[in-house]
């Protein structure tokens, strides 16, 4: 039989590889999870009319919200960032019913049973989840995936399809495909929040460093912070056991006229103490969120991405 469509069976391959692009895969996921998880694969007619009538209104207020969509629509649309000047489902909660809802010059449209989703729009959700994406790779990926070469055939394989000049919709090959590997959304806030946490951590970890770089900024330089780690696991005296390692430390740590019970003395050396044996720590802490990162990143990926969202949903 020829081939001429996107399947699972002859296309896994170029699937993957899609879904390896950290770029290609968040335009692909997130138009996935406006179409099944927003919009109900339009299946619901009811919900498709109480979206249109918002859309409709030249004014939205919170209490037209609150009384045309069901609370999880509108959690589900609040938490993609569709909603300009609302960042929570707690924060709109809170709002008066007067409070005038902001969507957006250009927002998700629904026309001829097609679901259009404005490249802007579709950057900004990104961009939400995502703060390291840039506006050139998400361009560069919405180009490639209008047309990927196929792996089996001479074919082009259309994963997105541009409407006018600058919306887009998600093939309905890719579509069915993904939606046999379970919850993506949940998949995708479970990424969210490892990478958040991986990102506040790597911010904790530099002003550690910067501190220690107060103290002495050569405790910063690699070779010196594997002699300190040594120390610390062998329960050494890290600055004398730099010392005895010929670190060449400056004048500060020379301590042979110091009183070394004084107190400003102890507080000052408590503190460095403190801070190397933190930095220890976070190392350790660093390598486990590594760990739990490469389920689904890094060059040392343990799954491929539609294995961890079986991994995770099922």
């Amino acid at each position: 039989m020829e081939h001429n469509r996107l399947t699972l069976e002859e296309d896994i391959q170029l699937i993957n590889n899609i879904l390896d692009d950290i770029d290609m895969r968040y335009i692909i996921l997130f138009l996935y999870v406006i179409r099944n998880d927003l919009l109900k694969d339009l299946s619901d007619e009811t919900l498709i009319e109480s979206y249109n009538k918002i859309l409709a209104l030249d004014e939205i207020y919170k209490s037209n919200i609150t009384s045309i969509w069901d609370e999880d629509f509108t959690e589900i649309y609040i938490d993609l960032g569709l909603m300009k000047n609302i960042r929570s489902k707690r924060e709109f909660d809170q709002k008066d019913d007067d409070f005038i809802i902001k969507l957006g010059v250009e927002t998700i449209t629904i026309e001829q049973n097609t679901i259009s989703v404005p490249d802007d729009s579709l950057f900004l959700i990104l961009k939400k989840k995502f703060k390291n994406l840039t506006r050139r790779n998400f361009n560069l990926s919405l180009t490639r995936l209008k047309g990927v070469r196929c792996e089996k055939s001479n074919i082009i394989h259309s994963l997105i399809f541009e409407i006018g000049e600058h919306d887009y919709t998600l093939s309905d090959d890719f579509f069915y495909i993904l939606d046999q590997f379970g919850n993506i959304f949940q998949a995708i806030k479970i990424e969210i929040t490892i990478e958040g946490f991986y990102s506040r951590f790597k911010e904790i970890l530099e002003k550690i460093n910067n501190y220690i770089g107060i103290f002495e900024p050569i405790l910063n330089s690699k070779s010196v912070i594997k002699k300190i780690n040594k120390a610390i696991e062998n329960k050494k005296e890290v600055i004398q056991f730099l010392k005895d390692e010929k670190v060449e430390l400056s004048d500060k740590f020379k301590f042979n006229k110091i009183d070394k019970e004084n107190s400003l003395y102890q507080q000052w050396s408590s503190k460095l103490v403190l801070l190397l044996e933190l930095r220890y720590q976070l190392a350790h802490i660093e390598k486990g969120l590594v760990d739990i990162k490469s389920y689904y990143s890094g060059k040392k990926k343990k799954f491929k991405y539609l294995k961890f969202i079986e991994g995770v949903t099922f």
